[in-house]
């Protein structure tokens, strides 16, 4: 019987690394966009530190994803979930910004 092309023998640990860090990174921005809903947006300084800390979380899962890109092993599914989970909190932090000026 023929093995499937789709069997991954190793993941880049740089990816689950980044996968890992993007899961907190979105718990946290949403977290913070959830009290701040709460509070009318006057919250306390705290959930606008932990929106800030989601976006250099988010930040470090970029750099930990281009480094999974670079090695070679394999699980290109798992890179490519590293680079969506890590661009969600990135692009919602730019896309509250832009509201939040208007």
């Amino acid at each position: 019987m023929k093995e499937s092309v789709y069997k991954v023998k190793n993941v880049s640990i740089d990816a689950v690394i980044a996968c890992a860090i993007g899961g907190i990174s979105i718990c946290c921005m949403f977290v913070a966009v959830l009290v701040s809903y709460l509070y009318d947006g006057r919250g306390p300084a705290v959930v606008g530190l932990l929106g800030m800390g989601s976006l250099l979380l988010a930040l470090v899962g970029i750099v930990f994803t281009v480094s999974s890109w670079k090695s070679v092993d394999g699980g290109l599914l798992m890179k490519r979930i590293s680079g969506i989970i890590n661009a969600v909190p990135i692009l919602l932090a730019v896309v509250l910004y832009i509201l939040g000026w208007i």
